[in-house]
């Protein structure tokens, strides 16, 4: 007998089906990353839906049963910088800060209108001022004819504007 110890021989490993690691099936997989997608897409479609019919209620409410409630200056209205710079207040405000340059224009009805664009509407009276110093800042001595052709054009409208409300009063 030898003084070395006996080797004990190790198993061999066994080919069971439940030993070694486990592996999911690819439609599992899939299952387990869209299921959280589709509800989430489902959960988006139901709140849109229900929001987007609570919107159209408000809406028809608000336009009333024979179209009443809509405002026909802001469905076909331009836009407020364009509307800025071609109003009475616009041009109004081109006389006064042309004056020290192109001389002082006389225009009460020009100055009339522009009070009343800015009773109606602040914001466009300010954005009107506003473009008119931007374009006196730029003025130069060729320039000055033609805004001061400008500012007798806007006088001359404005002076027909109460010919007009008269007309359309009348027509009433």
């Amino acid at each position: 007998m030898t003084k070395s110890p006996a080797r004990s021989a190790k198993p061999a490993p066994s080919k069971k089906a439940g030993d070694g690691p486990k592996k999911r099936s690819g439609l599992k997989l899939a299952l387990l990353v869209l299921a959280p997608l589709v509800l989430a897409g489902g959960g988006y479609a139901g709140w849109m839906l229900l929001a987007g019919a609570e919107a159209g209620a408000v809406a028809r409410a608000a336009d009333g049963e024979g179209g009443q409630g809509k405002d026909a200056m802001q469905v076909s209205s331009i836009s407020t910088e364009l509307a800025a710079e071609t109003s009475f207040t616009h041009t109004y405000a081109l006389s006064v800060l042309i004056a020290p340059r192109c001389g002082v224009a006389n225009a009460p009805a020009l100055k009339a209108a522009s009070d009343a664009e800015a009773h109606a509407d602040g914001m466009l009276a300010t954005l009107s001022w506003q473009s008119a110093a931007r374009r006196a800042a730029a003025t130069t001595e060729k320039s000055c004819t033609f805004l001061r052709q400008e500012v007798t054009e806007g006088e001359l409208r404005a002076m027909e504007l109460p010919k007009n409300k008269g007309k359309t009063a009348a027509a009433h």
